[in-house]
């Protein structure tokens, strides 16, 4: 069942095309279109994970227990090599193994503190926080409830370990600071 409040996001999201929407407890969030800096980040990234995994941008994540009022849009979301190629606009949180935020400068607060409680409180197991404005990457796992349970710091230009399914080390060399 739709809410009201998403039917109103998705009207608000059609019509400035050229923004990235996301709705965080029926808030709404407009941001304009990446930058170049934050791009590069966010393909440095994709470009690690994408020949294990099926790596997606510009797919909303939705959950039941976020009752239609949140609909998020991570910079990238990882999910199992056997959804390459889909086209699906909305990807079920279940489904969904890390996803990755590269926070903006405009509202760093969404990425750093609101996201991590929607992440958790869908159970997706990972949570990668890549922060140009410190220079540091947080990686978020094991969620229970509105939190996780550990977390992993490394500064950019240190490897940042995933653990299972993934088990991959992420190189971040590529990583800058604004």
């Amino acid at each position: 069942m739709q809410t009201e409040e998403m039917r109103r996001f998705e009207q608000l999201d059609a019509a400035f095309p050229d923004y990235h929407a996301e709705m965080i407890d029926g808030e709404v969030y407009l941001s304009t279109v990446v930058t170049s800096a934050h791009g590069q980040m966010v393909i440095a990234i994709a470009a690690q994970l994408s020949s294990q995994w099926c790596v997606m941008t510009e797919v909303d994540t939705v959950y039941d227990g976020w009752q239609g009022k949140t609909l998020l849009r991570p910079d990238l979301s990882v999910v199992d090599v056997s959804y390459r190629g889909t086209r699906l606009k909305q990807f079920p949180a279940d489904e969904v193994i890390l996803v990755v935020e590269v926070v903006s400068e405009s509202n760093p607060e969404n990425d750093t503190d609101k996201k991590v409680k929607k992440y958790a409180q869908a159970g997706i197991p990972y949570y990668l926080i890549v922060n140009p404005i410190e220079g540091r990457c947080l990686l978020y796992s094991l969620p229970s409830g509105e939190h996780y349970k550990a977390s992993l710091e490394a500064a950019f230009g240190e490897p940042v370990p995933i653990g299972a399914p993934i088990d991959a080390e992420l190189d971040t060399t590529a990583l800058y600071t604004y």
